[in-house]
């Protein structure tokens, strides 16, 4: 009617394809029309098989033409066998097909994306109480090359460029992205407990505001820091605390941590049910061969694998920790030296992989020192640890240590990410 149409009341209409709900989907063929699709080099299961070609290179994910947007899932076919039905959920949305692509970043900015990525600014404090302030300085944390870059700094050196004395009052302000008013806040610089100015500024930035998921396959490329003292934050952390707010209670993943000891790299992954020395390392994996992959000098894939049923690790597709209870492996029922896990209750409210059977983010940093991941028992340090984890001027300790030999101290020290992935399991 005056040149407006309408529908014919019957009227037909036919459906020559199905695509993602999401918008993600447009914004992919986008960038693919803009020539910047790409070969495929990663792709994966629930089983958990990644092609060797992402080891070697950073290349494009599969199912997705575009190497940068968050969240880019490829158009996938409902109606055909390509599709198999998906555990994973997004942003609290159960996905459609195993292997579309969730989240993806391959740093080609110069800049962390503020639509994929929370940069912390905050005091490390419990349960790890890392001796770093975490700041987005650009002489800490870099994007250029197409890789995010980490390396430490001395906290005197930086407020002595900003003329801030370090022996007064610290307050991060609106800036801060931990609790407002309390000690991931504030800071005494007169304090000579850990509730003192951390001697060392790292960084450490997460999805937690952009980008969660339940069940996937996440792949991150990267070349981990050797130096003493410290070690890299590929983590999953919850979204939710639903299992206990203290000590890891709903859970941590660790996609890879590592540190030096005398001349060796150590690797482990796994996970993380409490803060606490009798249950921290229950549920975390050493790889075996790490000597023998140059975790310092090369570039290695990590990925760590979350279904309902199990949750394995692995490194450049060699899968090293397993974690796949039933009835009664589930941690709920974890028994050591005949005590229980102080949130053994909340857990049996859960399902069998309680407390990872909720929305987790991803989180990425560089950590340093601190009270639970250099136990004076684990290993017969070399160098000796600087440290007691239970002396209060611990953090000093370990900077009157470092502080003159600093940048031999951090020579290979850097934490360099290439890319991160999430797949639909």
């Amino acid at each position: 009617y005056n040149g407006l149409g309408y529908r014919e009341d019957n009227g037909v209409f036919t459906v020559r394809e199905y695509a993602n709900y999401t918008t993600d989907a447009v914004e992919e063929r986008k960038h693919a029309e803009n020539g910047k699709g790409g070969s495929s080099s990663s792709s994966g299961s629930a089983g958990g098989s990644v092609d060797s070609d992402v080891v070697g290179s950073k290349g494009t994910s599969s199912g997705s033409g575009n190497s940068d947007t968050q969240g880019g899932a490829g158009v996938i076919d409902v109606r055909t066998d390509e599709c198999k039905p998906s555990q994973s959920y997004k942003n609290g949305r159960q996905q459609q097909c195993t292997n579309q692509l969730l989240f993806e970043d391959n740093f080609s900015g110069t800049q962390l994306s503020k639509d994929r990525w929370t940069v912390e600014e905050r005091f490390a404090t419990k349960p790890d109480q890392e001796f770093a302030l975490y700041l987005n300085v650009p002489e800490v944390l870099q994007v250029k090359n197409g890789m995010v870059r980490i390396y430490p700094e001395l906290t005197g050196n930086h407020f002595q460029q900003h003329n801030r004395p370090l022996n007064i009052k610290h307050d991060i302000g609106p800036r801060c992205t931990g609790r407002a008013n309390s000690e991931e806040c504030v800071r005494d610089g007169s304090a000579t407990t850990y509730l003192s100015i951390p001697p060392f500024i790292a960084a450490q930035f997460s999805t937690k505001e952009h980008f969660t998921f339940k069940y996937g396959r996440v792949e991150i490329r990267a070349k981990l820091p050797r130096a003493n003292w410290v070690f890299p934050q590929l983590w999953l952390q919850p979204v939710n605390e639903k299992y206990g707010v203290d000590d890891y209670q709903s859970g941590q993943m660790r996609i890879a941590f590592s540190y030096v000891n005398g001349t060796k790299m150590h690797l482990f992954g796994g996970l993380i049910v409490n803060a606490n020395s009798s249950w921290r390392w229950e549920k975390m994996c050493e790889f075996p061969n790490a000597q023998q992959l140059d975790l310092g000098n090369d570039f290695h894939v990590y990925t760590l694998i979350w279904t309902e049923e199990h949750i394995s690790v692995a490194v450049d597709n060699e899968v090293y920790c397993n974690f796949n209870p039933n009835s009664h492996g589930r941690l709920a029922n974890l028994n050591k030296d005949e005590l229980e896990l102080p949130n053994r209750d909340l857990l049996k409210k859960g399902s069998k992989m309680a407390p990872f059977d909720q929305e987790f983010y991803i989180t990425l940093g560089y950590g340093i020192g601190g009270v639970n991941d250099f136990n004076e028992g684990l290993y017969d340090w070399q160098p000796q640890k600087p440290w007691e984890n239970t002396n209060e001027r611990a953090m000093s300790t370990l900077l009157k240590a470092v502080e003159k030999n600093f940048d031999d101290w951090l020579e290979f020290g850097e934490l360099l990410i290439d890319y991160v992935r999430v797949y639909a399991i």
